[in-house]
């Protein structure tokens, strides 16, 4: 698990390794699904309905890559057809195939060393909703200090507007009129985000109800919006146990950095074992030496004896991806820079 994290931090190396194939979890290693026979086309299926019980619902296929992790690649014409092969074994459990991500291997000539030709691998998401439910569930609890802008990004990611300076994309997110009055929530809201087969977004935008949403997703993001306020600790606390959560974001003020009660709400986070990643917000109202300064702070604070955590940054897609596969939060943290534009944080899932 270190040595995938490490394709990004080694300066997004595209053909660094992989680690070895693990038999347990939600991760395949493919080298090749070249016209398999009858046999070995249902050992495959039975294959993937296993990955995708351990990932409960969803399954990681790496395509042109050996057991040992080695990247080897595949030509075009070996790619389709292995993709092919997927996608049929994907229709017989009636999952559904997304590419992730693709990565260019050259391959040296013998006599000079220069790159000959290019192979590829590649990455694939298969997600198959269980039998028993309606839609896969994952559930986030939105942590930070007052005035962070959680409820404002809760508000611009759920109902895909952005927020016009003044607040009004928290207004969807508040439930009550102190909260509207005084721009702070005191209570413990929720909101949702799906994302359909192909891993579209889906939102109050196109969508009136809640209803709407799950009748239409495959996949549901549910937010636990908390307060930030020390008068409303104790609300806090009860929504992070009450709730579990499987992730927590802890949202970060650019312009103000690890201030109030963020770090107490990240020592709630570690003592619940929950895995973590720090979203940095309002960079468009700094300038960037401030937000490097509040980068150094929040890595400062993650690295230190009381958490313990190896910072991973997330510089582009690709990074997402690689942290999104692998995140158990163990030993990694993950960090963000948000500014208005959200559509980087939305592809980690």
């Amino acid at each position: 698990m270190e040595h995938t994290l490490e394709i990004g931090l080694r300066g997004h190396g595209i053909n660094e390794n992989l680690p070895p194939e693990d038999a347990e979890g939600n991760i395949e290693y493919k080298l090749k699904l070249i016209h398999p026979t009858k046999s070995r086309f249902e050992h495959l299926v039975t294959q993937m309905k296993w990955r995708l019980q351990e990932g409960h619902g969803e399954a990681i296929y790496e395509i042109g890559v050996e057991d040992s992790g080695l990247l080897t690649g595949l030509s075009d014409s070996e790619m389709d057809l292995s993709v092919h092969t997927l996608r049929r074994m994907a229709s017989k459990l009636g999952a559904t195939v997304t590419l992730l991500r693709n990565r260019t291997i050259p391959t040296e000539n013998q006599e000079n060393g220069e790159a000959a030709e290019f192979r590829h691998a590649a990455e694939f998401l298969v997600r198959k909703v269980p039998d028993d439910q309606q839609f896969i569930e994952l559930r986030v609890a939105v942590l930070g200090n007052a005035d962070a802008g959680k409820s404002t990004l809760l508000g611009v990611l759920t109902h895909g507007e952005l927020d016009n300076g003044r607040g009004r994309a928290r207004l969807n997110v508040f439930r009550h009129l102190h909260e509207i009055q005084s721009g702070r929530t005191s209570s413990i809201s929720h909101e949702i985000l799906g994302f359909d087969s192909v891993g579209e977004v889906v939102n109050y935008s196109d969508s009136r109800t809640a209803e709407d949403i799950c009748e239409n997703s495959t996949k549901i993001i549910s937010f636990v919006d908390l307060a930030g306020h020390q008068k409303y600790l104790r609300t806090t606390i009860s929504g992070l146990t009450a709730y579990v959560p499987d992730f927590v974001c802890l949202v970060i003020s650019a312009n103000n950095g690890m201030a109030g009660t963020a770090k107490e709400h990240l020592g709630l986070a570690l003592a619940l074992r929950v895995p973590i990643f720090v979203v940095i917000n309002k960079i468009d109202l700094c300038p960037p030496s401030m937000t490097a300064r509040v980068m150094e702070q929040v890595k400062l604070v993650l690295t230190s004896p009381g958490c313990k955590k190896t910072p991973f940054r997330i510089h582009n897609r690709d990074d997402a991806i690689t942290a999104a596969s692998c995140f158990t939060g163990d030993r990694w943290a993950m960090r963000y820079l948000l500014g208005l534009a959200l559509k980087r944080w939305r592809s980690l899932y």
